[in-house]
């Protein structure tokens, strides 16, 4: 019921314009869809125990996340925060243990009129280890994945993260950034 009379009480509030969007919205009014930032007084989720006396000691996400860069979705573009050194994930859970930092960009060719897909290893391997995706999301062998549109929005290959932990499937030129002959100007 709480839940229910943040909605309309979130409803009711005016809409600013593009220009003036307040952090935590999109342009239409609703809240980030990855992030979903909410001030740490609503998470009655269901997940945070909001009865137990520790749960105001978490950090305010409307905080924390204030002054993150954002795409043009309104999102927070997670990359340029950790180049801006606003986070720096641990390799582990102490923070004792180093990445393996990877700068290989990976040019994927199968986009018909769409410019190439760009995979660039460095973004991914500065916050994930090789083990977070190889070798139960990808084989990692040159043209051992049949990664087409059609599986990454059903959630496979790219989609386990992107559009639910990572950014919006619908940037595409964040992904379709290498132009070719029959590519067109997309963008």
């Amino acid at each position: 019921m709480q839940e229910a009379l943040a909605r309309e009480q979130l409803a009711a509030e005016p809409v600013p314009p593009v220009a003036a969007v307040p952090k935590g919205y999109t342009s239409g009014g609703k809240r980030l869809s990855i992030v979903n930032i909410k001030p740490i007084e609503t998470l009655n989720d269901g997940i945070h125990d909001t009865d137990n006396n520790a749960f105001m000691t978490l950090q305010d996400p409307t905080v924390a996340l204030e002054g993150f860069p954002l795409d043009r979705r309104l999102q927070i573009n997670w990359v340029k925060a950790l180049d801006m050194g606003l986070i720096e994930p641990r390799a582990n859970l102490t923070g004792t243990g180093e990445m393996l930092v990877m700068n290989m960009d990976i040019v994927m060719k199968n986009t018909k009129d769409m410019p190439y897909v760009r995979f660039p290893h460095l973004q991914h391997t500065k916050w994930l280890d090789c083990s977070n995706c190889h070798p139960n999301i990808f084989l990692p062998q040159e043209h051992a994945n049949d990664i087409s549109m059609n599986k990454v929005l059903r959630g496979e290959y790219c989609g386990v993260c992107h559009d639910k932990v990572a950014f919006s499937l619908f940037t595409c030129e964040r992904c379709h950034s290498v132009p070719h002959a029959t590519s067109g100007k997309w963008w």
